[in-house]
C-alpha cells in the first residue's frame, strides 16, 4: 500500500541532505578536546563511542556537540516508508530509535519524528501520537515537527480546530522564509497544505486554494505535498467557479 503523501513528511529532504560518509565520528567535549571513533550508541545519559575494539561511555553532560553522519540504515528506512512500507519503516527506525534517540544530532531528531509519521501511514495514531510526544521529551526544541506531526494526526481524524493553533506558528515562519533550507521548505510545504486543508473543511475555498498554491508553488520541497496540494487546488477550481490565483 502507497504511503499518504503526508507520511513522507521531509524524507526528501532527509535524503538530500544526509552527507557523505566521514571515517570518524567526534565527540566534543566542553573543554575542547575532540575524540573521535565510531558513536555506536546512547544510553544511561552516555554516548557510546568505540575505538578500536573498547567502547566507552561519555556522558553527555560533558559534551559541548557531536559530528556523526546517519548510517545507512537511516536512509534504508526513509525509503522503506517512502516506498509505501510503513512497517517494514517502523521497524528499521524503531531499532535506530533504540539505539541513539536523545542524541543531539540533527539526523537522530529527525528519525524520531520520522517513526511517527511511519506509524501515522500504518493507522498506528496512538503510537504516532507518543512519538511526536517522545520527539519533544527527547528535543524540546523540536516544536515545528512535533507540531507538524501533531497537525497531521488532527487533519487525518478531522479535528480541524485542533490542526490550527499547531499550524499557526509554522505559518508565521513561513511569511518570514524568503529562501529556506530544502528542510525547512519540506516542513513548510507540508504546513500550507494542512493548512489548506482545514480552510476547505471550513468552506473557505478561496483561503484554501491559497495555501495549496503555495505548498505547490512557492515551497514545493516536500514533491508528495506539493503534487496533492496542486490536485487539491485544481479541484478546488473545478467545483467553485470565481476563485483566483492570489
Amino acid at each position: 500500500m502507497k504511503s499518504s503523501p503526508l507520511a513522507l513528511a521531509a524524507i526528501a529532504a532527509i535524503l538530500l541532505c544526509s552527507p557523505m560518509a566521514s571515517a570518524q565520528d567526534a565527540v566534543v567535549l566542553s573543554s575542547g578536546q575532540e575524540r573521535t571513533g565510531k558513536i555506536v550508541g546512547f544510553s544511561n545519559g552516555n554516548v557510546r563511542l568505540q575505538v578500536d575494539s573498547s567502547i566507552t561511555g561519555i556522558p553527555l553532560s560533558s559534551v559541548k556537540s557531536i559530528r556523526m553522519n546517519p548510517p545507512a540504515e537511516f536512509d534504508a528506512a526513509a525509503r522503506m516508508l517512502a516506498s509505501g512500507d510503513a512497517k517494514g519503516a517502523i521497524a528499521a527506525l524503531q531499532k535506530i530509535n533504540d539505539s541513539f534517540a536523545g542524541l543531539p544530532a540533527p539526523w537522530v531528531e529527525r528519525s524520531v519524528a520520522l517513526l511517527g509519521d511511519a506509524k501515522l501511514a500504518a493507522g498506528d495514531k496512538a503510537g504516532a501520537q507518543a512519538a511526536y510526544d517522545n520527539l519533544l521529551k527527547l528535543y524540546p526544541t523540536a516544536t515545528a515537527l512535533a507540531n507538524l506531526g501533531r497537525a497531521r494526526l488532527a487533519v487525518d481524524a478531522g479535528q480541524f480546530d485542533q490542526a490550527k493553533p499547531l499550524l499557526e506558528p509554522l505559518l508565521v515562519d513561513s511569511a518570514k522564509t524568503a529562501f529556506p533550507s530544502t528542510a525547512e521548505g519540506s516542513t513548510l510545504c507540508q504546513a500550507h497544505y494542512l493548512q489548506g486543508r482545514v480552510h476547505e473543511a471550513d468552506g473557505n475555498y478561496q483561503a484554501a486554494l491559497e495555501q495549496y498554491l503555495k505548498a505547490s508553488a512557492l515551497f514545493p520541497f516536500d514533491s508528495n505535498a506539493a503534487a496533492d496540494a496542486k490536485t487539491r487546488a485544481k479541484q478546488l477550481r473545478s467545483e467553485h467557479a470565481g476563485l483566483i490565483a492570489p
